[in-house]
């Protein structure tokens, strides 16, 4: 069954980017992978999940990905996750605050053969922005 096998592709990547692996991380992904949501100016393929990524664990060296949820169907997986990281270098052109993040997001990947060819993403990002001081404070006031 091709979801079982791209659950546990799926779970073995996981396992690799929360430790620091980013290259066995990316193994998991075509080549040539179209990525949505994750930002502008992203380059196509995976030289610019390449970038996105290794900037990302500049910043939140400690970062992980807890897998919530996971939905299977054929070729497809949907996975509702929670980012953990500590704000520890630059991010954006945002000073490193050392405040820990907690954000989650949903992600719909397409796989064939076993690779990722395409993937949606949607997280929280105004939260996770809020979280290091990049805006100010979405608290309600009383």
């Amino acid at each position: 069954m091709p979801e079982l096998q791209n659950i546990e592709a799926l779970k073995q990547a996981l396992a690799r980017f929360n430790a620091g692996d980013l290259e066995g991380y990316l193994e998991v992904f075509e080549k040539s992978v179209v990525v949505h949501g994750m930002g502008r100016g992203l380059r196509p393929g995976i030289g610019g999940l390449r970038e996105y990524y290794t900037q990302l664990r500049a910043a939140f060296p400690d970062a992980r990905l807890a897998s919530e949820e996971i939905i299977a169907e054929g070729e497809k997986i949907a996975e509702r996750y929670t980012f953990y990281g500590t704000h520890r270098g630059e991010y954006m052109g945002i000073a490193p605050t050392r405040k820990v993040v907690i954000s989650p997001g949903v992600v719909m990947h397409h796989f064939r053969n076993g690779k990722i060819i395409e993937s949606w993403h949607s997280g929280d990002s105004l939260g996770f922005l809020s979280q290091i001081g990049a805006l100010p404070s979405l608290a309600l006031k009383r």
